[in-house]
């Protein structure tokens, strides 16, 4: 007659082998990770349980608890970790993980050195009723810690599973009681051998282990936990233009596709859980300019935040690259903005920028001054040299007038060939001694056209508006139109301070 406790180990061998293969199969996808360790760490205990049962010595059955043990000490911290992966909790980092294993290798290495070391063990013996066969064994100080480690497990995994049956979706909900089953059944079975057991028990926990095996084989294979729509939802996304990265609360890297990699090199460096405080400026949507080959290119930053319940869980932020949209919607501004002959603000700009500065509450404090600048004799120009010629002579003009004024003065093209510039912060002498370089500049450049050099002069007309009155656009134009009046009557060439 068979035996029956060999046959359910030789079926629990087998079904290991079922799953390890499927588990390595399914590599591609995330969840199948910590499954294929898991299911080779299965495999060692299941065959090694097999070989102890059928043992006919000692000997024999030790050596079945020493394969036993090349897995044993690892199945249940990996089922943890699997099931993390399953109910998408954000990995360890490679330190955290190697601390996490210390436990189990140093139960590994005490068991494999013993008698030399009696450690895990401090004594054994061996037991028959001539269908199974067990390793009894005198426990030491390193099985006393490896159990407390693996029960300290089994809450963490039983906490999770708990957690998604109370709130999980129906799939969840359905994955977890199966998975539960499969935590409990050989859970149980080592209770009663640790706790109640007598000297002559023996340990069916490998055999009940059977129960595990099935659980995880029907919630992998039947309701299909490794899920193969998020692996073709993981592939689609990899192959999009757009970049995104995952990040959770507390602005901790989860994940992010091959565009994103691209973008940003410095995410390969990055492992699941460390730190990404340097995105916290992308809690709301904005632009952001990346070197890329031999220019700058512009993406929009969207987060999308993701929601568990009531709850924020974490952040998606996809950028989405508008280098084009950004350019053109700069040369719309540009030509809207700015005089295309002397790059200087058109007339619309420079009274709507000015008047704002000039009627805010913060310009009372200071003094301003405005200059209205006109070249002298700018029509004998033109038909002397030609348009082109008076042109280039505007052109240069302004870029001597832009040279000499400040980062926040504002320089715009009145009409014709007339400038204006209003100062901020300027003293009435100041304002003077600044238009005197810039009209002597002026004076002293010679400009080339068509083999032809050209001289030009300005006249400039300088309104001051003191420190504590109101700012009034309107009425410093009105002032500066003056002044350049009377300085054309003196000859021009000349400065003109309004009084």
């Amino acid at each position: 007659m068979p035996n029956i406790f060999v046959l359910i180990s030789m079926m629990t061998v087998v079904g290991c082998v079922v799953l390890m293969v499927y588990a390595i199969a399914k590599h591609a996808a995330e969840k199948s990770f910590f499954l294929i360790f898991l299911s080779i760490a299965d495999l060692f205990f299941t065959f090694g349980s097999l070989l102890e049962i059928s043992a006919p010595s000692l000997e024999t059955a030790f050596y079945g608890i020493r394969v036993q043990y090349m897995g044993a000490p690892f199945i249940i911290p990996l089922t943890y970790l699997f099931i993390r992966d399953v109910y998408g909790e954000k990995r360890f980092s490679p330190r955290k993980l190697g601390l996490f294993f210390v436990i189990p290798l140093l139960c590994l290495f005490a068991l494999q050195a013993f008698p030399l070391l009696r450690l895990h063990y401090a004594d054994i013996s061996y037991i028959t009723n001539g269908y199974i066969a067990n390793c009894q064994h005198t426990r030491g100080p390193m099985y006393l810690l490896g159990t407390a480690f693996n029960y300290m497990c089994i809450f963490l995994i039983l906490r999770q599973i708990l957690r998604r049956l109370r709130s999980g979706s129906k799939l969840q909900r359905q994955q977890s009681l199966v998975l539960l089953a499969g935590v409990m059944a050989p859970l149980i079975a080592n209770v009663i051998y640790i706790f109640l057991g007598g000297e002559k028990m023996y340990d069916l926990t490998p055999l009940i282990f059977v129960v595990s095996v099935v659980a995880f084989m029907y919630a992998v294979l039947i309701q299909n936990l490794l899920n193969v729509i998020p692996l073709a939802r993981v592939q689609v996304i990899d192959a999009l233009e757009e970049a995104f990265f995952v990040c959770d609360n507390d602005f901790n890297f989860l994940d992010a596709n091959r565009a994103a990699r691209r973008l940003f090199p410095e995410l390969n460096r990055l492992a699941p859980g460390e730190s990404m405080q340097q995105v916290e400026h992308f809690k709301s949507e904005g632009e952001v300019y990346v070197p890329s080959d031999d220019e700058i290119r512009c993406y929009k930053a969207t987060p999308t935040y993701i929601r568990q319940g009531e709850k924020n869980s974490g952040v998606c932020i996809v950028f989405r690259d508008i280098t084009e949209e950004d350019r053109l919607l700069k040369n719309l501004h540009l030509q809207a903005t700015v005089d295309p002959l002397m790059d200087i603000y058109n007339r619309g700009t420079f009274f709507e920028l000015a008047g704002t500065i000039l009627d805010s509450h913060e310009a009372k404090p200071f003094a301003f001054a405005l200059l209205m600048i006109d070249v002298d004799h700018f029509k004998h120009v033109n038909d002397t040299y030609g348009h082109l010629c008076g042109d280039i002579a505007l052109k240069s003009v302004a870029a001597i007038v832009k040279n000499h004024c400040r980062k926040d003065d504002v320089v715009g093209r009145y009409g014709g060939e007339e400038i204006v510039v209003l100062l901020r912060d300027t003293s009435a002498i100041q304002a003077f001694v600044t238009v005197e370089k810039l009209r002597k500049a002026i004076e002293s450049t010679a400009i080339s056209c068509r083999d032809n050099t050209i001289s030009i002069t300005i006249s400039i007309g300088v309104a001051h508006s003191p420190a504590g009155n109101t700012h009034s656009l309107e009425n410093m134009l009105n002032q500066a139109d003056s002044a350049l009046y009377q300085a054309k009557s003196s000859g021009r060439n000349h400065t003109c301070l309004y009084k």
